[in-house]
């Protein structure tokens, strides 16, 4: 049990000090109290924590956030390098700006100040990316037993706009890709097989079995601090997936190593260098999505536009067209869980309510007979 003593600073001030023993049995006190009461409450509320597990040393809350973030992602260690990076961005710019801030200082109410800054100057996705960061981080503090509990957990954020899905018909998906020019065969893998770009980026010949109709995808390319770095796809895990005949005949095979789709210079291809060189064009010439806004001179004018991940979607929404069922989908689209795949594609499917009733009507009267009645009392 806690003691409580009185003493006497310098100044001729009466304080009180609280001695107890910490779970691990070291004695240790509190001091600096100004009132028995104050002492009493902190040693009760002491005891409670010991007996619920949930004792944090003082001296545990005092490490600053910005010395703990540094620990925290230097702990990550299967991390990809673009996450890394993303992760090290937060931890210069907004832990930055609270670096100083002891761990144990840090409440839900400042939390929801911090949020409040942040959605007065970010979008709603970059708070959430941003607070998701600190998340993680006290989350490891709780672990470590600096924090009792996270306070970033149940702090509301800004609600983040649906972004509606664009999928191109067959007919636009044929367009886009004459207008593509010899980037055609590109844009049909990404329309109708639903690789990442960085995927069909690090895709080379060895992985393209035109004789089996298949393409295996083992590896992404992601640019990282202007670098490019290989790794495995997103999720971790490879996959294969299928390609028509109509998209195998425009493929030429090249040598084991070569990469299918490279840059001019030979080497992977770069977003930016894609859209600026011919995927805007392509995208104007094939008028996908027009939108009206005004010029510098405030004249209408019409502007076109389509994302190179889109294709993923219209790749998805041209499978299920053709048949192609959850699982099927799941796997073409690297998905971790099928949940994730039917969150996302899951409203391009047509409501089976009424073929599922007739199924099971068919299970009920196929060995009983159409009359399956019930006897009279």
């Amino acid at each position: 049990m806690a003691t409580i003593s009185k003493y006497q600073t310098s100044g001729g001030s009466v304080r009180y000090r609280v001695r107890y023993r910490t779970p691990d049995r070291r004695q240790t006190d509190k001091r600096g109290f100004t009132t028995k009461r104050d002492a009493e409450a902190f040693a009760n509320q002491l005891e409670v924590d010991k007996r619920r597990g949930a004792y944090v040393a003082p001296a545990a809350g005092r490490v600053k956030l910005g010395e703990y973030a540094g620990e925290w992602l230097g702990s990550k260690h299967n991390l990809k390098p673009s996450t890394r990076s993303r992760y090290q961005v937060v931890l210069d710019t907004f832990i930055a700006r609270h670096a100083e801030v002891a761990l144990g200082d840090i409440s839900r109410q400042l939390v929801r100040e911090w949020v409040a800054d942040l959605s007065a100057s970010h979008a709603p996705a970059s708070v959430h990316k941003t607070i998701g960061v600190l998340r993680q981080v006290l989350a490891m503090a709780v672990v470590d037993n600096r924090l009792v509990i996270n306070p970033a957990d149940g702090v509301e954020l800004p609600a983040v706009g649906t972004v509606e899905q664009r999928f191109l018909t067959l007919e636009k998906l044929h367009a886009l890709a004459d207008a593509a020019g010899e980037h055609r065969a590109l844009v049909y893998v990404l329309g109708t097989c639903g690789l990442r770009f960085g995927e069909a980026a690090e895709l080379r010949w060895r992985d393209v079995l035109l004789d089996k109709k298949t393409i295996s995808v083992r590896r992404s390319v992601t640019l990282v601090d202007n670098k490019f770095v290989v790794g495995t796809p997103k999720g971790g895990k490879g996959r294969t997936v299928s390609i028509s005949d109509f998209v195998a005949d425009l493929l030429t095979p090249g040598a084991a190593d070569e990469l299918v789709f490279p840059d001019t210079a030979g080497g992977h291809m770069r977003g930016t260098n894609v859209r600026r060189r011919w995927w805007l064009d392509a995208v104007t010439a094939a008028q996908l999505f027009p939108r009206v806004e005004k010029n510098a001179a405030g004249e209408n004018i019409t502007i076109y536009e389509f994302k190179i991940h889109e294709l993923r979607h219209t790749a998805s929404s041209l499978a299920i067209q053709a048949g192609a069922n959850i699982k099927s989908l799941q796997n073409m689209l690297g998905h971790e869980s099928a949940a994730l795949t039917l969150d996302r594609y899951g409203h391009l499917f047509e409501s089976d309510v009424e073929a599922v009733g007739i199924a099971i009507n068919q299970l009920l009267t196929r060995d009983c007979g159409q009359s399956v009645g019930t006897d009279a009392a």
